[in-house]
């Protein structure tokens, strides 16, 4: 019994809990609806209309200069695109081929006048001695790795 007791007062509470929540929440729709009743009447539908109207003139208008900058004296009114994309297609395989070339100056001469020496496959002997350089004596082999 007292347990019904304790679970009814809660409902109230609960009850007298979301009444408040709701006049809260009405009072603040209420200033929401005021502050945006304020707002519209700076704003109209009319004006948002022109001006995108305008918008959308400017924009023809740009379209237009564009289109006439654009255009080429030398090119005929003619001219086939699928023409124009098989020269590209020629010219990219083109650039392909000679991108895949060795250029003429890295190929090797066929015939050398020069009579060179071959380059050496060792590194080359350095005796190991020590020098006096500046007061100090400095130990090539130190340097260089190598033990005396």
């Amino acid at each position: 019994m007292l347990y019904n007791q304790t679970y009814n007062l809660d409902q109230v509470g609960f009850a007298a809990d979301g009444l408040k929540d709701a006049q809260q929440t009405m009072g603040a729709m209420k200033a929401a609806n005021k502050e945006l009743k304020g707002m519209m009447k700076t704003v109209k539908i009319e004006d948002i209309d022109n001006m995108q109207d305008e918008m959308t003139d400017l924009m023809d208008v740009s379209n237009e200069i564009q289109e006439s900058l654009g255009r080429s004296y030398n090119i005929p009114d003619d001219v086939d695109e699928e023409d124009l994309m098989g020269e590209l297609d020629a010219l990219e395989a083109d650039m392909e081929f000679e991108s895949a070339a060795v250029p003429s100056y890295l190929q090797p001469d066929e015939e050398s006048d020069l009579n060179l020496p071959a380059a050496p496959t060792y590194p080359a002997a350095v005796p190991v001695s020590r020098h006096q350089v500046s007061g100090f004596h400095v130990h090539l082999d130190f340097i260089f790795g190598q033990k005396a």
